[in-house]
């Protein structure tokens, strides 16, 4: 029998393996790389155009600096100490928000004079068949007096 006593191919081999492990860093570069950009490409399709936000934004700054008064020149005059008549807070004259609060004439005269918002109580709700003849709410029963909460029975005694 004859035995092979030639050595590896070492050079070889090393070689291989070389070229297959930059092939396969390379494929992988190339696959995350190509992924990424279809996930780029993908969310700017769905993405809205936002061109109707940029002109809104534009006139929002025009009519931040160009009003009767514009807002850095406002700052300035807040940052001083004084408050013009044009930016100080104001108290409307606008009762629609308190409808529901007040109820009739004199609860709007009420609220045109200064008072403030006084919620409704809860059996104003009631209905009629609750209220008296003269339209108004019998009245609440009254708790019990703490000391007689076991009732004609003594404690203690038996």
């Amino acid at each position: 029998m004859a035995i092979d006593n030639t050595p590896p191919r070492l050079k070889l081999i090393v070689t291989i393996a070389v070229i297959t492990v930059i092939t396969l860093i390379g494929i992988d570069f190339v696959l995350k790389s190509y992924y990424a950009m279809m996930t780029d490409q993908a969310q700017r399709e769905k993405l809205a155009p936002t061109t109707d936000k940029d002109e809104l934004h534009k006139a929002e700054t025009v009519a931040l600096t160009s009003g009767s008064m514009p807002i850095q020149k406002a700052m300035a005059a807040v940052a001083e100490g004084e408050r013009p008549a044009l930016i100080t807070p104001q108290q409307p004259d606008d009762l629609g928000p308190m409808t529901g609060w007040r109820k009739g004439a004199a609860g709007a005269a009420a609220l045109a004079e200064g008072g403030g918002p006084t919620p409704l109580p809860a059996a104003a709700g009631a209905p009629p068949a609750a209220r008296g003849a003269a339209g108004a709410l019998p009245p609440a029963p009254r708790p019990a007096p703490a000391g007689d909460a076991g009732g004609a029975r003594g404690h203690g005694h038996h």
